[in-house]
Formats: structure tokens, sequence, C-alpha cells
């Protein structure tokens, strides 16, 4: 991998249908918050060129529909995935606690076992202080949990707090993803040439 080379980085937006996967990504790309709820129907598909660490990127967003119905059908969209962004709904705790079973999907989806991913916990302008405070500690825990897991895969996970509504942290999550995948390429890449 060279300074200048494009680069394409497909990422996946999974979590549980209605936490906000569609509007988090028509936020970072600039298209404005729809209130009224947008069902994904299998997957859908976005791309934005950016520079990240020098380097020209292409990130290809891929937003997964939550429902169960589409669950064999998401496995097709999972391959080639670089990284992903794990979603919740802060106001639903049952969304933060089907988190495991969307890991195991995307391990088992990429063809390539786990790849970086960060847990958001969207629609944090609905939660009182309290209940974040709450949920923070619950969270943290859960990310550490993973962290020592997965300790061995040259990443470490992140847990951010988001608001697709007021925009808030949903650029940093996307690029901050975008240099963990770029970070995790190359220590792929020296760890196979120390072989």
């Amino acid at each position: 991998m060279s300074y200048g080379q494009k680069l394409f980085l497909k990422v996946i937006l999974a979590g549980e249908a209605e936490v906000g996967k569609t509007s988090l990504r028509r936020s970072y790309l600039g298209d404005g918050f729809v209130k009224n709820h947008l069902q994904t129907i299998g997957a859908d598909f976005a791309s934005l060129p950016k520079t990240i660490k020098d380097y020209n990127v292409l990130f290809q967003i891929w937003d997964v529909a939550g429902q169960d119905i589409f669950e064999n059908v998401r496995m097709i969209y999972y391959k080639g995935t670089l990284g992903a962004l794990m979603v919740f709904d802060a106001t639903k705790i049952a969304t933060f606690r089907a988190l495991d079973n969307w890991i195991k999907e995307l391990e088992k989806g990429t063809g390539r076992g786990i790849v970086p991913f960060f847990i958001l916990g969207n629609k944090m302008d609905l939660v009182t202080p309290a209940k974040k405070a709450k949920l923070r500690t619950q969270v943290t825990k859960y990310v550490e949990d993973l962290n020592k897991k997965y300790s061995d895969k040259g990443f470490k996970i992140e847990y951010i707090e988001t608001s697709a509504k007021s925009g808030d942290n949903v650029h940093d999550a996307f690029e901050k993803l975008g240099n963990k995948i770029i970070d995790y390429i190359q220590h792929r890449k020296k760890m196979r040439d120390n072989r």
C-alpha cells in the first residue's frame, strides 16, 4: 500500500431495525435527517471519496436491514467488508443486548473473520444524563470484554455515542473507523511480511 493509492473501504452499518443506521449514513453524507422511519429492504449502498492518512479513500457504506427476515440476504453484503459500525438505539436496551448476534454475523459473513468495528450508541439526544451515565458504564464494560476477546486481531474496539438527528459524533465515528481500517491493513501487511 503506497501513499496516493486509491483504497476502497467497504464498511457495514449493522444492528437491529430502527436503531438509526440509515439516518447515520445520511447524516455522514450530508443528506440531512428524516423524521419518519425509512425501512431498509435488504441493504442500501452509498459511496463517498475521502482522504484518510494521506490515502485517497472511497468509502463504500452498506446499510444492512435489521429485520430477521433479511438475515440470509444480509450475509451476501458482508463479503469484502473491511470494517463495521455496530449500532444500537440508546433508548432501547434490547438493541444493545442484540449486538453479540450482530458481531457473530459480521465475523461469519466477511469471509476473513472479524474486522475492525466500533459500537455506536445512537439517539443520544433522546437520553437523559442519568440514563446516559448508566448506559455508558454498561457499554464500556462490554467493549472492554470485546477488546479482551479480540486482543490478538490488531485493532481496538471503541464506543462512540452518536445522534443522527443532531449529527453529534457521526463524522468522527466514520473517520475514526477509516483510520482504524487503514491501521489494520498495515498491521496485517507487516505480519505477512515478517513471516
